[in-house]
């Protein structure tokens, strides 16, 4: 009988698994969507984020490198832990939440849009007499919302083609050169 029972198990988990794969669904890991893109480089001063985006970027497929073209500037990585009410018998509900700023630039720098803001944040009820658990469930909630940022992050990276880019970064650089004739013409109108 638990031959059976174990067999049928299983089997049920077998199918299961085909059937989850089959559809598509996959466990977090590697990302590829086969965009255009095929080198960038990174800036920004969160080294922690940056690594782990780093990492993400070459293994959907994209090289990292200096001399790229396009580069993503991550601009802001704010990570908050917020007590928002306090409950009955030692609990209290707290919020924690990231956010991301990053701003696509050509290789010089020239920002190709406005920066893009992601945030991600989630609710949890913790025990005030446990707070070793309450830390170490807080460092688990940001790290999987690390990971979904740049999850978030390459899909929109992915979704750009080469020649959005190009495109994006001949009106920056047409719009920087109207910029600097018009300083240059009001610079002319005030000198005596």
């Amino acid at each position: 009988m638990t031959y059976t029972f174990r067999s049928v198990s299983m089997l049920a988990l077998l199918l299961l698994t085909s059937l989850l794969t089959a559809c598509g669904f996959h466990l977090r890991g590697e990302m590829s969507t086969g965009g255009e893109i095929k080198q960038m480089s990174i800036a920004g001063n969160d080294p922690v984020y940056i690594r782990h985006l780093s990492r993400a970027i070459e293994r959907s497929g994209i090289n990292i490198n200096d001399q790229a073209p396009w580069r993503i500037n991550i601009v802001k990585v704010e990570r908050d832990v917020d007590q928002q009410t306090v409950a009955s018998a030692g609990y209290f509900e707290q919020r924690i939440a990231m956010n991301v700023a990053y701003q696509l630039q050509t290789s010089s720098g020239l920002p190709l849009s406005s920066p893009v803001q992601l945030t991600r944040e989630r609710y949890i009820t913790q025990n005030q007499d446990a707070p070793n658990a309450a830390e170490s469930e807080q460092s688990i909630i940001l790290s999987e919302l690390q990971q979904e940022l740049i999850a978030t992050t390459l899909r929109r990276i992915h979704n750009l083609s080469e020649a959005e880019l190009s495109e994006a970064a001949k009106k920056a650089r047409d719009a920087a050169k109207a910029q600097q004739l018009e300083n240059s013409e009001s610079d002319r109108t005030t000198q005596p």
